[in-house]
């Protein structure tokens, strides 16, 4: 706003010199019959004039060059996840991974864009973790179908079959991944077991959960139904 107003003051403030510069040439001329020693003033008058001219055009290629630049971008508007930084913090990109499941396959954390994820680090040995499995079996059911995915991230440096045991036991029908060196949990910060992590369709962190809870309360599935319909 202010660049738009500089420029249209300045075409003003350019016409009116140019006025001057015409009538004061007028005047000149007339007295220049009568005193040769005004010429110097002439001189003078259109450097002047050039230099005030050079600085609105100035002026103006600067404003064109502002507006130009990042057009229909808003003031503080992110346009998209590139601009964020991954870090295990609401409001950023959540740092992407590539873990084996039970099977050996390799998932990796980017091929869930589009979904609304709930990443959750656990362990066969965290007896908090053992209470909040069955709600979030029972939280998986209820919304599967709706672009929602859970994963959960074992830290067990167990072996495998204990931590399928464990999966077969608890009938946890979401997918689970093995994190047996513990390097996701680290880059995560989860350093109390059970750690959540609630993912936006873009991948960003909107809700960090420390510990555990009811995972098929109201408020929880408000909070993943507002994500889905954004």
């Amino acid at each position: 706003m202010f660049c738009f107003l500089f420029c249209q003051e300045a075409k003003i403030f350019f016409l009116e010199l140019l006025t001057i510069s015409i009538t004061f040439d007028k005047t000149r001329f007339v007295l220049l019959n009568r005193r040769k020693d005004l010429l110097p003033i002439r001189s003078w008058w259109w450097i002047c004039l050039l230099l005030a001219g050079m600085l609105v055009i100035a002026g103006l290629v600067g404003c064109e060059g502002k507006k130009e630049s990042n057009p229909g971008k808003k003031k503080g508007e992110i346009s998209s996840t590139q601009e964020l930084k991954e870090s295990p913090q609401e409001g950023f990109l959540a740092p992407n991974f590539s873990l084996p499941d039970l099977g050996g396959t390799q998932i990796s954390l980017s091929d869930f864009r589009g979904k609304v994820v709930l990443l959750n680090f656990w362990a066969t040995w965290c007896a908090p973790c053992r209470m909040e499995v069955p709600s979030l079996d029972r939280l998986y059911q209820l919304r599967k179908d709706r672009e929602f995915e859970i994963l959960a991230v074992s830290v067990d440096r167990a072996s495998l079959s204990k931590v399928a045991s464990f999966v077969a036991n608890y009938q946890m029908s979401f997918p689970v991944l093995r994190d047996q060196r513990g390097e996701v949990g680290q880059r995560y910060w989860a350093k109390a077991i059970p750690t959540s992590f609630l993912l936006d369709k873009k991948g960003v962190i909107r809700w960090k959960v420390p510990g555990a809870r009811n995972w098929d309360d109201a408020y929880v599935l408000s909070k993943i139904d507002q994500l889905l319909s954004e």
